[in-house]
């Protein structure tokens, strides 16, 4: 077992490998009252190209599929409802997919041992058939419609389909009703029995809970189990371009007020090598740019809510896979066209000083210290960390502490934002 401090928070991470391969994070929290776990698997929506497990070739399998697989995870082979067995013993339970994971849960402290073996065991035994395969289409296809109605999901969804030339991220997690009534049984077993196995597998649980205890409840669990030898799974590698598929795009929908999505796209992988910056510390660099530039405290969104531009704040947040890095912006507009404008006028300009930098930085640090004292987003920090860099990221604080306005400065000179995409949401023409 490993003991790992979170340097200047007061955390202690219990970090256990079991024989199978799988990961355990334990935080133990002894000042909440609540716990917390999550078992995720290194599979999302963006893998649906790869070397499945006792193959040599690549296959392709349908949009959606990842997604699809974490709903049928909760198909029982007894028929018992899930969800129910964790409500019955005081917890509630979900799941969750995004491009690079697939995320099963659950929340509360009461029977903590039997919740943790039900989180386990549901997860580890797979029961899919043709009859409950095609049943489930129709619930997927159900969600499906559910997203169309959004203006702000749909300017995203297509936002996306024009910045990716051919990295899957220009598909959607859920996948097309197309690609999801295309499912089969045996698609979803080749993707549980490729990424699936506890070797591409990780637990984290943060709350009131002794670690040792914790890490004794998987082991014995999982010593009760078999599993095939490990075998990392192969991933196709794409190699996306840094320029966008298509620049403008129109769409019409039921709404009032023209909705835009703005995407800027640059090559991570240079400004990595040129930069000599780890991912994260470019990621954390972007943010302050973005949150100085178009946050509900700038004056560019001052300026052009004065000029009747936008009546509302602009929302941005940063999307990255392997080689590029995604900054996008998402606001009303009266004018998207306008706005986009000066957005991209906006952009060229570099004068932020020191005090405002120093600022975001210190509000940077405080959410640092805020996380460290909610175990929802401690877990969720853990999770992301092993999701993007294989480890977790313990000298947290005295990162941001090492933010500085000089490196700020030669990232954001750095960006290239002549390689965008724009998306306007129109109201349908009477």
């Amino acid at each position: 077992m490993n003991k790992l401090e979170i340097k200047g928070l007061d955390l202690t991470l219990y970090e256990e490998r079991l024989a199978n391969g799988l990961t355990i994070y334990v935080i133990p929290k002894e000042n909440s009252k609540g716990i917390y776990a999550t078992f995720t698997t290194k599979f999302g929506g963006h893998d649906i190209d790869f070397i499945p497990e006792g193959k040599e070739e690549v296959v392709s399998v349908p949009a959606g599929i990842a997604h699809f697989l974490e709903h049928k995870m909760f198909a029982q082979k007894s028929g018992e409802d899930v969800m129910s067995l964790f409500s019955k013993n005081g917890v509630s339970c979900n799941a969750n997919t995004s491009s690079y994971k697939t995320c099963y849960l659950f929340d509360g402290s009461s029977h903590f041992e039997e919740n943790l073996n039900l989180l386990l065991d549901y997860v580890q035994e797979p029961y899919f058939t043709e009859e409950n395969v095609e049943k489930e289409k129709h619930i997927i296809e159900q969600e499906i419609d559910m997203t169309a109605d959004n203006p702000y999901s749909i300017g995203y969804f297509r936002l996306m389909e024009n910045m990716f030339v051919c990295d899957p991220s220009r598909i959607r997690v859920i996948g097309s009703k197309e690609s999801v009534n295309s499912i089969t049984k045996e698609d979803l077993y080749t993707c549980y029995e490729t990424f699936y196995h506890p070797g591409n597998m990780f637990l984290i649980v943060t709350g009131n809970v002794d670690y040792e205890r914790t890490i004794e409840i998987v082991k014995e669990n999982q010593e009760k189990k078999k599993f095939k030898e490990f075998k990392k799974p192969t991933l196709k590698h794409y190699e996306e371009p840094v320029s966008v598929l298509k620049k403008e795009d129109t769409i019409e929908m039921n709404i009032t007020v023209p909705k835009l999505t703005l995407g800027f796209k640059f090559d991570l992988k240079r400004l990595e090598k040129e930069l000599q910056f780890d991912e994260a510390t470019i990621r954390r660099y972007v943010a302050i740019y973005a949150n100085l530039k178009f946050g509900t405290a700038s004056c560019f969104l001052e300026e052009v809510k004065q000029e009747e531009l936008t009546t509302s704040d602009m929302d941005y947040s940063i999307y990255a896979t392997d080689d590029i890095l995604l900054l996008i912006l998402e606001g009303d507009s009266k004018n998207a066209i306008a706005l986009k404008n000066r957005i991209l006028k906006e952009v060229d300009n570099y004068q932020i000083d020191t005090h405002s930098f120093e600022l975001k930085k210190r509000g940077m640090i405080a959410s640092c210290v805020y996380t460290s004292e909610n175990i929802y987003s401690l877990n969720q920090k853990v999770l992301s960390d092993m999701i993007s860099t294989g480890e977790v990221e313990v000298a947290i604080l005295e990162n941001y502490k090492k933010l500085n306005y000089e490196d700020f400065m030669r990232v954001i000179q750095s960006l290239d934002f002549t390689n965008y995409a724009f998306v306007t949401v129109n109201p349908k023409k009477k």
